[in-house]
């Protein structure tokens, strides 16, 4: 058997090759006589490769010989015809993510190209709706965002007193009780205003905003919706009424949309406040109502598409007072859930065609039993129970067996508030 001998291949350094001791070790020989290659016994087990140790290889470099060819352009006949050129795989860049741009503001529009038509029994509604409303008290006529958290305002002013707030105060105190309004309701968002008032360092002032930290803004207003976010809209607005607007509101609505956390419905009831009529402040229940009672000829599916059609056929001179009446009408009558239609004056008079037939709830008997003894340090211990449903109120005498009985009224199970008024016999 003929001597080998081993030597490395051109295309791996980690690939050896075995060859016969007479065979030549270049390329160039085969190519030249390649029937003298083919009659002489190959010798040369099979190559092992691996593509990963190919691709970790280091790059070969080859002597400037014209005639010479790579091993990977050898012909077919070649002891190299199988080798090939391991694909270097790709590097994997570590690239930050890429951001995403900021959600570019839509434009607002003012009013619509063709307007809404007027519907027709719209009128005789508003006035129905304008009449039982002078009757009601609701949360917005007492604690609305016009409030502004001051308490007992109107009556120091018509008492002749100096107005508690300047112009300048009311209109920011005024701006941050309609900011705290969104998801809120009234009574949550005039104590938080209040907070921000009494415990707030400074009280509320463009200058105590901008010192103060976000997290003692934001414990003044913890109760409302969205309170951390809101505290910070309200230390970028410190800022941006500071820096561009020399510390006071500003009164017109491009500069109202730009403000950080004011949207349309807001700015024109801030507008409103300062006595600019320009537009209808319409919130959850303006766009509630208004579709109950189908004064839109195609479902608006915002507020905004909301506005845009009240403004097109709703007279001017009812912009100010609008929102008022509904809104009050909405937290006491047209309620989001279970609507109150059986005091509803708009449903008696036919007018609402989402009007429904209000079940009465069932009515039970609360019994209420105080025992002289078993309570903690001698104190009589009380025991009440719900029982089927019964009708009037039943006064009940003192026994001789230790139980002192009392007046039995009857209650609504929808709120499961227990009133009772104990007797002593």
């Amino acid at each position: 058997m003929a001597p080998l001998r081993t030597r490395t291949s051109t295309h791996s350094a980690r690939v050896t090759l075995y060859e016969p001791a007479g065979a030549s070790s270049s390329p160039t020989a085969t190519r030249a006589d390649p029937h003298a290659a083919a009659a002489a016994p190959s010798m040369t087990p099979h190559r092992r490769t691996r593509s990963s140790t190919a691709a970790s290889s280091p790059a070969v470099k080859y002597d400037d010989d014209g005639d010479a060819a790579p091993a990977w352009e050898a012909e077919a006949d070649s002891d190299f015809a199988e080798l090939k050129p391991a694909s270097s795989p790709k590097k994997q860049r570590s690239s930050p993510k890429k951001q995403r741009s900021p959600r570019k503001p839509k434009a607002h529009v003012e009013k619509l190209a063709v307007p809404h038509p007027a519907p027709k029994t719209w009128q005789r509604t508003y006035e129905v709706i304008c009449k039982q409303r002078e009757g009601i008290v609701a949360a917005v006529d007492t604690m609305g965002c016009e409030q502004g958290g001051r308490e007992a305002q109107k009556k120091e002013e018509d008492e002749g007193a100096t107005p508690v707030d300047s112009d300048k105060a009311r209109r920011l105190s005024t701006l941050v009780s309609l900011m705290l309004s969104s998801q809120t309701k009234d009574p949550v968002t005039h104590q938080a205003t209040v907070n921000l008032r009494n415990d707030l360092p400074g009280g509320l002032t463009i200058d105590a905003l901008e010192k103060a930290s976000v997290e003692q803004i934001d414990e003044c207003i913890k109760k409302v919706g969205f309170h951390q976010t809101k505290a910070k809209n309200l230390k970028l607005l410190a800022t941006r009424l500071k820096e561009l607007h020399d510390g006071d509101v500003p009164s017109d609505l491009p500069s109202l949309l730009a403000i950080v956390g004011v949207g349309p419905k807001m700015s024109y009831l801030f507008l409103q406040s300062i006595g600019q009529n320009i537009g209808i402040g319409v919130d959850t229940h303006v766009h509630r109502i208004t579709h109950r009672l189908r004064w839109h000829k195609k479902e608006p599916k915002t507020p905004e598409e909301t506005r845009l059609n009240l403004e097109s056929w709703l007279p001017q001179h009812l912009w100010p007072t609008f929102n008022r009446v509904i809104v009050g009408f909405g937290q006491e009558v047209c309620k989001p859930v279970a609507p109150r239609c059986d005091l509803c004056d708009v449903a008696k008079e036919k007018l609402c065609p989402s009007r429904r037939a209000v079940v009465p709830s069932p009515k039970k008997k609360v019994k209420v039993e105080v025992k002289k003894d078993g309570g903690e340090e001698g104190r009589p211990k009380v025991e009440m129970k719900l029982e089927e449903e019964t009708e009037g109120v039943v006064a009940v005498k003192a026994e001789d067996d230790g139980l002192l009985l009392v007046e039995e009224r009857s209650v609504k199970t929808e709120t499961e508030e227990v009133d009772v008024k104990v007797k002593a016999s």
